[in-house]
């Protein structure tokens, strides 16, 4: 039986995870579930997409993934299921999908709800749509075709004239600052330069290959295993001690 993982901003004080996980153990007594975060920032799209899209592709394919950050539907946002790379993605269609996307999914199927507005989806819908796929329902037979996917926009980094210029758009649990700059973006425009990364007050001008690489409290680079430049501190909080805020900007000067 394919897994189901979960994903939401619920958070773990109130009941509305372990509800949504009953009511699909109610179907399926046997059902794996996996949790992959519920402390997303409520309503936060972009670190629910980050978080999603680095975690989703671990699994192996035919694993079903409720997503329930800002999961309430509306006239413009409606409930989907959709098919991408072998997986299966449940949620809202309120822009989450498309930053988190490259490209568009094989599949987009609007869920057929009769027209009602759930005040809580993620048990209601989701958990039913994703109990239908892990019985081997078909993904055909559970809504209406689409073609498109509400489209938010996110930040890209940027390379023009010797800059390469991104913002910190995510956080992790141990103050890595992550940024929008991969590491493809990155040597395709430095061809093996030297360069300064600059952000805040600080200068850096070598990329790490370990947290380990600089004396503790020191400041470092390093490509994180997504393949994303981060700024971290050797056995400290970035985030907080070189004061770095969400979309805070960061440049690299190729010399």
């Amino acid at each position: 039986m394919a897994i189901i993982t979960f994903t939401s901003d619920l958070g773990l004080k109130d009941y509305y995870v372990s509800a949504v996980k009953g009511a699909i153990h109610s179907q399926l007594t046997n059902a794996t579930i996996v949790d992959i975060s519920h402390l997303i920032p409520t309503y936060n799209l972009l670190e629910a997409a980050y978080i999603l899209k680095n975690a989703y592709a671990n699994f192996p394919e035919g694993t079903i993934h409720i997503v329930s950050v800002m999961a309430g539907a509306s006239q413009d946002n409606k409930y989907v299921v959709l098919s991408y790379k072998g997986h299966y993605f449940i949620g809202t269609d309120n822009g989450l999908f498309s930053l988190m996307f490259d490209d568009m999914p094989e599949k987009i199927i609007e869920l057929n709800t009769a027209g009602k507005i759930f005040t809580f989806p993620s048990r209601d819908v989701f958990a039913k749509a994703a109990c239908f796929l892990a019985e081997g329902g078909n993904i055909d037979n559970m809504g209406t075709v689409r073609t498109e996917l509400y489209q938010r926009l996110a930040f890209k980094a940027t390379s023009m004239n010797d800059l390469i210029k991104g913002n910190f758009i995510y956080f992790d649990s141990f103050g890595n600052a992550i940024t929008n700059i991969d590491k493809t973006l990155f040597d395709q425009s430095l061809k093996g330069r030297s360069f300064e990364i600059l952000f805040n007050n600080y200068r850096i001008n070598k990329i790490s290959t370990s947290y380990l690489d600089v004396r503790e409290g020191d400041v470092l680079a390093i490509f994180n295993a997504s393949g994303q430049l981060e700024i971290a501190m050797n056995q400290g909080n970035a985030k907080e001690l070189c004061g770095i805020r969400p979309n805070n900007s960061i440049t690299i000067q190729i010399l």
